[in-house]
C-alpha cells in the first residue's frame, strides 16, 4: 500500500514538474514590454514579441534558392504590418504564394537565359515568347511555411497619442525538386508543340543543359 502511494507521489511530482517546464517555457519564448506614455511623433516601440530577440531569418532575401544537408529549397519570405494579427497572418500565407509564384517566373527566365548564352542570336529572339510560357505555366507545389516571427508595436501619432499594429514576418519553402519538375514538364509542352525541326533540336539542347545546372 505504501509503494502505491508513493508511486503516486512520483507520478504527481512527475507531472507537475512538467507543467511547470512548459509554463517556463512560454514565458521565454513570448516578450512583453510596458507601452511608453510619452515619444516623439513617428516613433515606434516594439512592446511585445514572439521571440527574446528577431530571429536572423527575417533579414534573409524575399526569394532565393539555399542548400541544406545537400537537398535544395526554393526559400520565400514576407513581411505584413496590421492592425489585427490574425488577419496579417493570413495576408502573409497569401502573399507567400504570390511571392514564390513571381520569384519562380525570374528563376524561369534567369536559368533559360544563361542557357541561351552563346547561342545564335535568331534562336534568342524566338525563345523569348517560349520563356514567358514556361514561367507563367510553373505551379508553385508543396510550399510550407517554416518560421514565424511576430510583434507587436505601439506609434505615436503624436506625443501622447498613439496607435497599434502587428508585424508579422513569415518563412515559407518548397522542394527545389518540385519547382525543377513542374519546369521541365511545362519545357516538354512546348517542345511537343514546336512545329519547327530545328528549333525543337535547338530547344532540346538548351533545355538539358538548363537542368545540368539544376545539380550545383
Amino acid at each position: 500500500m505504501k509503494r502505491m502511494t508513493i508511486i503516486k507521489i512520483t507520478a504527481v511530482m512527475i507531472f507537475l514538474s512538467s507543467l511547470f517546464y512548459l509554463a517556463s517555457c512560454a514565458k521565454k519564448t513570448l516578450t512583453k514590454v510596458e507601452p511608453v506614455k510619452r515619444g516623439k511623433a513617428g516613433e515606434e516601440v516594439v512592446i511585445e514579441r514572439s521571440d527574446e530577440k528577431m530571429p536572423k531569418w527575417v533579414y534573409d532575401e524575399e526569394f532565393q534558392v539555399v542548400k541544406e544537408k545537400r537537398q535544395k529549397f526554393v526559400v520565400v519570405l514576407t513581411d505584413i504590418q496590421h492592425k489585427d494579427r490574425r488577419a496579417a497572418e493570413r495576408i502573409a500565407e497569401g502573399d507567400l504564394k504570390k511571392r514564390v509564384a513571381e520569384g519562380i517566373k525570374t528563376l524561369v527566365d534567369s536559368q533559360f537565359r544563361e542557357a541561351l548564352t552563346g547561342t545564335d542570336q535568331t534562336f534568342s529572339q524566338t525563345f523569348e515568347s517560349y520563356i514567358e510560357t514556361v514561367a507563367i505555366n510553373v505551379p508553385v507545389i508543396g510550399l510550407v511555411v517554416t518560421d514565424t516571427y511576430w510583434e507587436k508595436v505601439q506609434r505615436f501619432k503624436t506625443k501622447k497619442e498613439v496607435e497599434y499594429f502587428y508585424r508579422v514576418v513569415k518563412r515559407a519553402k518548397m522542394p527545389y525538386e518540385n519547382y525543377a519538375n513542374s519546369r521541365d514538364k511545362a519545357w516538354q509542352d512546348v517542345l511537343e508543340n514546336t512545329d519547327n525541326e530545328k528549333e525543337r533540336e535547338e530547344l532540346s539542347k538548351l533545355i538539358a543543359n538548363m537542368k545540368s545546372g539544376d545539380e550545383t
